[in-house]
């Protein structure tokens, strides 16, 4: 195979001509640790912290668990565990063996565990680089081969790491891979929190809003308790019916449904199994729905899921209930987040009480009690905010998943020198190259570069050959952009498609963003907009200095709505705070009338999508997205 020029073949592959393979003895002195009962006779002990393998993680280092030890003086010169070691593991899981972790002198002192290594870097590689590419694609192909394997667990002798083969960049380039990476865990750990964060506020919104504690607007009347066996049927396969595994079909036209195809509360249809239509067909009150509430009743109790869409036909195997309201009893969607709330919970534990339960039995399920509010109306209202907070979750784990692609993809182009970071900037006499990396900051900038910035980055983010971002689409995402950031979208009027700053248009940003090479009109059929252009990398940076990823991982919730509903949204958050600069109660007949009292937006109230029940939706969804504004 042809080799391009500027790299070269070596036994890792195709790297940069200026880049080494060297194994890792060479860059670093390798320390095996001390066993804990090794020394049990020590006079004049020092008591100091013991580093074990439990305490180093995947990349990471878990210190909640601090052992101790009393060693020698000499031993604790010997064992020390110095900030700036990177620390792997001798055994354990495979895919977790040899995996990296820096010690930054967290406890001081500290020795390690004869079944942790200790690797102290020499001048050539930087323990963070060694960190990174301990985990790459090519590392841990080392340590599949080179650990020993016994029936759970491997493990690597210090001579088999010795020889762990580490391709290695020049010193700076080192740096620029490790910052670019470390940018990368920074996002992640942003969204990892922001997702700890959404789930928290959706626990207590649930709490509040399934109790009664907190109403939503326009609703009132008193709640009341109900008993399940009173509102509902629960329906299960009989014993008679004896369907065993052997009859788990791995293909065919009825599915069969399991406790173990419930997936964060909807069925997962790719995993289901399969039965015979004569299986299928011989108890109809088991055939699914769409619609159906179903509850494991053996094995793990209580996990839940609501059918909200059906592949193809099908049944539940003995160990679901399926549950159907009776006529008038409640609202399916509702419900379903009953049974994932804290009141169901309390009321398995209740049923376990002193016991050890992994059966749910119909006669006990049917006397579970739960408040109600009094309309179906109501309780679909609910269901609708929590389902929007769920959307909005799905949406941030979906982004975290993609930037963990992401980095992943990075990682294999950068470790092997693929993609570059650096560039050849001058060649000194002594013929050593200097490498420069540029980093576009803002020193200060005005509206129409803020607003040029904000549209390009939409327009990369949502736009694409085949579905240009239009203008239309481009404002409302601008809008909900500065309302979740600023709290206040400056410069938008109320024109007849909803919230509008014409300024953008006709006021230099778009310009701006098209003669920086940010963004360039495009046609495809009947879609016209924007879509990024050859310097939007330039944009994008801008915009990270300025706003963050957060806001990118928050604007993902709106990716599948439609113009129409985008529309929707803003019209009524834009509605909702007109009326709380006038210190009036938010309400569906208020945010009407602003909309009426306008002669743009008047005639919005009469399409469908601005019905009563699609704007009292609305006002939930922006108190939801803008609550912690106050």
């Amino acid at each position: 195979m042809e080799v391009r020029q500027g790299y070269k073949q070596t036994e890792q592959g195709v790297i940069p001509e200026d880049w080494d393979v060297k194994p890792l003895r060479a860059l670093a002195n390798i320390r095996s640790g001390i066993a804990k009962n090794s020394n049990t006779s020590v006079s004049d002990p020092i008591r100091v912290h013991y580093l074990r393998v439990a305490n180093v993680q995947d990349g990471f280092l878990d210190l909640t668990d601090m052992s101790h030890i009393e060693v020698s003086r000499s031993d604790l010169n010997r064992f020390s565990v110095l900030p700036g070691d990177v620390l792997m593991n001798e055994g354990g899981d495979l895919d977790k063996l040899g995996r990296g972790s820096i010690w930054r002198g967290e406890f001081q002192p500290c020795i390690h565990q004869n079944h942790v290594f200790v690797v102290r870097c020499g001048s050539s590689v930087s323990p963070e680089y060694l960190t990174i590419w301990s985990s790459g694609t090519k590392a841990r192909r080392y340590f599949l081969i080179a650990g020993k394997q016994t029936t759970n667990l491997a493990s690597i002798n210090k001579t088999s790491l010795g020889e762990l083969p580490v391709v290695l960049p020049t010193q700076d380039e080192q740096r620029v891979i490790v910052a670019a990476l470390s940018d990368m865990d920074a996002l992640l750990d942003g969204l990892d929190r922001l997702i700890a964060k959404k789930r928290a506020v959706k626990q207590a919104t649930m709490q509040q809003l399934l109790t009664g504690q907190t109403r939503l607007p326009g609703f009132s009347g008193a709640w009341h308790i109900q008993v399940l066996g009173l509102s509902a049927e629960l329906k299960a396969r009989i014993g008679w019916q004896g369907l065993t595994t052997a009859e788990y079909l791995d293909s065919g036209d009825y599915c069969l449904v399991t406790g173990t195809d419930f997936i964060d509360g909807e069925i997962a249809w790719g995993g289901c199994h399969f039965v015979t239509e004569m299986r299928y067909a011989q108890d109809s009150y088991i055939q699914v729905r769409t619609g159906d509430i179903l509850v494991t009743k053996d094995g793990t109790i209580g996990k839940v899921a609501l059918v909200r869409e059906l592949d193809k036909p099908a049944t539940l195997n003995s160990g679901v209930f399926v549950i159907r309201p009776k006529e008038g009893g409640f609202a399916p969607e509702f419900f379903f987040y009953l049974l994932r709330s804290r009141a169901f919970e309390e009321f398995l534990d209740e049923l376990s009480a002193g016991s050890t339960i992994n059966h749910l039995y119909q006669k006990d399920f049917v006397g579970f009690s739960y408040l109600l509010p009094p309309s179906i109306e109501e309780q679909t209202a609910i269901a609708a905010v929590l389902r929007d907070m769920d959307a909005e979750i799905t949406a941030l784990e979906t982004r975290r998943a993609k930037t963990r692609d992401i980095k992943l993809g990075m990682m294999q182009e950068l470790l092997t020198g693929r993609t570059r970071l650096v560039v050849p900037a001058v060649e000194s006499p002594g013929n050593v190259v200097d490498f420069q990396v540029e980093k576009v900051k803002a020193k200060g900038h005005n509206w129409q570069i803020n607003e040029a910035v904000v549209i390009s980055v939409l327009a990369s983010r949502f736009g694409s050959e085949q579905y240009p971002l239009g203008r239309k689409r481009c404002t409302k995402l601008a809008y909900l952009l500065h309302r979740h950031v600023e709290h206040v979208a400056e410069g938008f009027r109320k024109k007849a498609a909803g919230p509008y700053n014409p300024d953008v248009k006709y006021k230099g940003p778009e310009d701006i963003a098209q003669k920086n090479g940010y963004i360039r009109p495009h046609k495809n059929g009947n879609f016209s907009g924007f879509v990024a252009a050859d310097n939007i990398i330039q944009a994008q940076t801008y915009f990270m200095d300025w706003y963050g990823q957060e806001v990118l991982g928050w604007l993902e919730q709106f990716r599948r709505k439609t113009n129409d509903e985008l529309e929707l949204l803003t019209t009524v958050d834009m509605s909702v705070e007109d009326l709380k600069q006038k210190g009036s109660i938010i309400n569906l007949e208020n945010v009407k009338s602003v909309i009426a009292t306008h002669p743009e937006w008047k005639p919005k109230l009469e399409r469908e999508i601005f019905s009563d029940f699609n704007i009292r939706r609305a006002i939930r969804s922006v108190s939801v997205m803008f609550a912690e504004q106050g």
